[in-house]
């Protein structure tokens, strides 16, 4: 048997089981007592989730709520779709090699039936080009996108009545239409089954000249029609700037989680191409936008729920640096 060790322990979360269960615990209590009516109580239905993946000093607060709305009561495994950071790749997704995740609270079985299952999908238009393959090891245990999940998925899905879910990570890089088509083409017929859950590994907008982002907004009422127009790079620090680059930031991350929640696939497309919006899991939700079209949630019927939203830093110019968190849900 093969486990992914848990290769972020004891630096982006802790490694030891005691602090990292008592960990855990807070942040979802934290939602249940915040005040915020879309934060503290279990969602029945919500077997689909957007949540972060930094460490949880950063993003600790909006995976508490995304995990604390998620309704564990019929879940049997976890498709997990997230952004690969270290490696790229195209026409295609990858599964994980490993029978188990490792984490300090106990290992995660990953679901290989399901995974054989995918990695016998087969391109229509590509003469039998499979849809998935199998990353390495090495790129496995290099990306944090699952993991950072891992630990909420064992705490929170332990009393499910299946047990601690079984999980299908699916990691995404260059992806174009006709991938996604086919991606969506593959889940389709797991997402009818209430047993099956969903969870996006996302942060949102990554903002400051490190990230190669310095776009700002110029009209405080932008909307999709008119952002091109309405927004140009901040090449450098402008005590002109009309709105503060913070603000501007969460009013871009903002627009995106308002055309989520309109369940527009194609809008959630134009707007990435328009903005330019450093939304790491962008493919993965761009997929979960289009499967749920298929699924029959119609647009403009407020598909995602938000629930959460900051910041890591208030950037004020181009040298500052900010990675934006959300947290959200799906009811089916």
């Amino acid at each position: 048997m093969t486990v992914r060790q848990a290769t972020h322990a004891g630096s982006w979360y802790s490694g030891d089981p005691k602090t990292l269960q008592s960990q855990i615990q807070a942040l979802i209590l934290a939602a249940q007592k915040s005040g915020n009516v879309a934060a503290n109580k279990t969602v029945n239905g919500a077997r689909v989730l957007v949540g972060p993946h930094a460490g949880y000093t950063y993003s600790g607060e909006r995976l508490g709520e995304a995990f604390n709305a998620w309704d564990t009561s019929t879940v049997k495994r976890v498709f997990l779709l997230g952004p690969s950071h270290h490696v790229y790749f195209k026409d295609k997704a990858l599964l994980s090699p490993f029978d188990f995740y490792e984490t300090p609270l106990g290992d995660i079985p990953v679901d290989k039936e399901t995974i054989n299952d995918l990695l016998k999908k087969k391109f229509k238009k590509k003469h039998g080009q499979p849809v998935f393959k199998l990353m390495s090891e090495e790129i496995d245990e290099d990306e944090h996108s699952f993991e950072m999940h891992a630990p909420f998925i064992y705490h929170q899905g332990k009393n499910s009545k299946h047990g601690v879910p079984k999980i299908i990570p699916i990691l995404i890089s260059g992806m174009d239409l006709e991938l996604s088509n086919e991606l969506v083409d593959a889940l389709y017929p797991y997402i009818q089954d209430e047993e099956n859950h969903f969870i996006i590994s996302s942060d949102f907008c990554h903002w400051g000249s490190r990230f190669g982002y310095t776009k700002v907004l110029a009209n405080r009422d932008a909307t999709l029609d008119s952002l091109e127009t309405d927004i140009h790079s901040l090449r450098y620090s402008l005590g002109s700037q009309d709105i503060p680059v913070y603000q501007s930031i969460e009013m871009l991350d903002r627009m995106a989680l308002q055309i989520a929640s309109k369940g527009s696939a194609s809008e959630w497309r134009e707007y990435i191409r328009v903005s330019g919006n450093t939304i790491c899991g962008q493919k993965p939700i761009a997929v979960m936008l289009q499967l749920l079209e298929q699924y029959g949630l119609k647009e403009g019927g407020d598909v995602f729920k938000w629930i959460g939203y900051s910041q890591s830093n208030h950037a004020k110019s181009p040298k500052d640096s900010s990675v934006s968190y959300a947290a959200g849900y799906v009811k089916l």
